[in-house]
């Protein structure tokens, strides 16, 4: 029996260096040193894990806390992170030897049929009573079950970068919401001095109408401009209470759309440096949805090593030692002890072709995760040249409108001069002023698009380049 167990060990460490390897594929997605559409030749500088903190607001870095440890999406990959540890730890003992006690007792009475026939004598009682201790151990053939084991762990670190990739886009997304927020507030002030501006200059034109010196288009023209103003007011005021109302879900709230203003009252002003020059692209590996990609493509090339070696030998060990009795006091006794040392080689012959289909299956599994890898790996890329080509577009016209700030500014403080001296009427230097609130609402608008085209650069880079915090002015 020794010889036999020694004999199946020996055979099964030969299978097991025989045992079939699965090469991952290789995607070839070029990676160029560093972005087209970046211009810069100098080093990077230190990351900054934390990226948000650059816009230099404490009420902004308290709600993004809040955010990753109140949203309940976050909650729920957490727990599914827990769920597939556990998975992984199942898949882990399979590996191990498995150890069994069984003890089992039976009692009764045993009598035959015409037992009348024997005066005198109604039957026998009877027992059985058994213990067994049995060890089994599945030699790892092919390595089969080291694949199903890696595969749960690579399925264990993509959770955990899906959940790094949730909390990113989750960070971006209050980022965006929060800035969008104070500007909308920023705009609703100015819209609002713009309306009392507009209905002061349609008062003195309503005179000039009544007195016959303006005429019916004119009129027309200011009535109009009016009544278009003020129905963008309540409009712009509902965007806000929308966007207040989707932070208070984020943060794990209830979406009642109230907000202190004074939370709001430096996001409008903030100014942040242009990205440095020279950003690697090495810079795209830390993204959490690439590291999940290529961990869900290691995943399924250990699940075809899985499948492959399914179709092979499995070798069981088993140990078994016991005693068995008729009597329970004397189950222990030495003399009723059973042992027994076995090996089983089971190699399928016959399933109808199913163990080939989940071969081809995973195979094709394996393909689809490298398309998505390399896709992924792409779309990265796509993400961040257009944030940098968005970032030089947007300067370029933060810059024109400040100019043309400066111009219409002039144009009223030129326009009250004359007014003073009598030169100019009153509404044509309302329309001058109206004129200079609406170029600061385009002001507002383009400054807040290059600030949003900054969140998105860095969540298309998995993260910020670096760069000094400060409070905004």
């Amino acid at each position: 029996m020794k010889s036999w167990l020694i004999l199946g060990i020996l055979l099964g460490g030969i299978l097991v260096a025989c045992s079939p390897r699965v090469q991952l594929p290789r995607t070839s997605v070029p990676l160029p040193d560093k972005f087209v559409n970046d211009t810069g030749n100098h080093t990077l500088s230190p990351l900054s894990d934390r990226w948000w903190e650059i816009f230099g607001l404490s009420e902004l870095n308290r709600l993004v806390e809040k955010v990753l440890s109140a949203n309940h999406d976050l909650r729920r990959a957490r727990f599914r992170i827990e769920e597939l540890a556990d998975r992984l730890s199942v898949k882990r003992a399979e590996r191990f030897p498995r150890l069994d006690l069984d003890f089992s007792g039976k009692r009764g009475r045993q009598t035959f049929v015409g037992s009348s026939s024997y005066p005198g004598w109604s039957g026998y009682l009877y027992g059985e009573f058994q213990g067994r201790l049995q060890a089994s151990y599945e030699v790892d053939l092919w390595r089969r079950l080291s694949a199903g084991e890696a595969a749960a762990r690579w399925e264990w670190l993509a959770s955990v970068e899906n959940r790094e990739a949730l909390a990113q886009s989750l960070v971006s997304e209050t980022v965006s919401l929060y800035l969008q927020a104070a500007f909308t507030r920023c705009e609703i002030d100015l819209l609002r001095k713009e309306r009392d501006l507009s209905r002061k200059r349609l008062t003195l034109l309503e005179e000039r109408f009544r007195s016959g010196l303006l005429s019916v288009p004119e009129i027309l023209s200011a009535r109009e401009a009016y009544r278009a103003l003020s129905a963008t007011l309540p409009e712009r005021e509902r965007a806000l209470g929308d966007l207040l109302q989707q932070l208070e879900v984020l943060s794990g709230e209830y979406p009642s759309g109230r907000w202190p203003l004074k939370a709001f009252s430096k996001a409008c002003a903030v100014e942040i440096p242009s990205p440095p020059p020279g950003l690697p692209s090495e810079l795209l590996r830390r993204r959490p949805d690439i590291r999940e990609a290529e961990a869900r493509l290691k995943a399924a090339a250990e699940r075809v090593r899985l499948a492959r070696a399914a179709r092979f030998p499995r070798l069981v060990l088993t140990a078994e030692e016991g005693r068995v009795s008729n009597a329970l006091s004397d189950l222990l006794s030495h003399r009723n002890r059973f042992w027994s040392l076995s090996f089983a080689l089971t190699q399928p012959l016959f399933e109808a072709g199913k163990l080939a289909a989940e071969e081809k299956a995973a195979i094709a599994a394996l393909r689809q995760a490298e398309a998505h890898y390399a896709q992924v790996v792409l779309q990265a890329f796509r993400e961040v040249e257009f944030g940098l080509l968005s970032e030089e577009k947007l300067r370029r016209r933060l810059s024109e409108t400040q100019g043309e700030l400066q111009a219409v500014s002039l144009e009223a403080t030129f326009c009250e001069k004359r007014f003073k001296e009598g030169l100019v009427g009153l509404p044509e230097c309302l329309e001058k002023r109206i004129r200079v609130l609406q170029t600061q609402r385009k002001l507002l608008q383009a400054r807040l698009a290059l600030l949003l085209n900054r969140v998105f650069l860095f969540e298309a880079l998995g993260g910020g380049f670096g760069g000094e915090k400060g409070e905004a002015p």
